[in-house]
């Protein structure tokens, strides 16, 4: 198999319901496996009080919401158990060199994309990548937010590389 479909995690609550953003990601990677037919997906996120406090790892719920909406479980690979976007590449990383995954479609918020695209590239160099911005839907001010905390992660991605 060379295809893949990674969705990044975002938050749940503390009873495994997904968020808005994690349920766009979700929905983006369930369009995107419907358009490519074969291709298996990797869900990341495992644990941390900013996303998970549950004692259920992130990508399990993502992997949950995918079975209810068809995706067959013999479609997935591991979870990548991250807690970031840096380690989400990195994690990700022997997962696909085990499954021989060579393409890559990579599904992660509007607002996230810029700077997942960097670590990505940086981290999975030889990984032939497309990109899929799942929608957020938030307030004006909220999404401003948003890509404030994007474009100060970037600096400190940049100063890492």
């Amino acid at each position: 198999m060379s295809c893949a479909i990674i969705v990044l995690g975002s938050p749940n609550d503390e009873n495994g319901n997904l968020l808005p953003i994690a349920l766009s990601r979700s929905e983006k990677a369930l369009s995107e496996y419907n358009r490519i037919g074969d291709c298996k997906i990797l869900c990341t996120g495992g644990f941390g009080q900013h996303f998970n406090s549950t004692n259920i790892p992130h990508g399990k719920y993502l992997q949950e919401h995918l079975m209810s909406n068809g995706v067959p479980l013999s479609s997935f690979v591991e979870i990548a158990l991250s807690s970031f976007t840096r380690e989400d590449a990195t994690l990700s990383k022997p997962i696909l060199e085990k499954h021989s995954i060579t393409n890559v479609v990579l599904v992660t918020s509007d607002f996230h994309m810029e700077r997942a695209k960097l670590v990505f590239n940086h981290i999975l160099p030889n990984i032939e990548f497309v990109y899929s911005e799942a929608t957020t839907i938030t307030t004006q001010v909220e999404f401003k937010e948003l890509l404030q905390h994007e474009k100060n992660a970037i600096k400190r991605e940049l100063a890492n590389f």
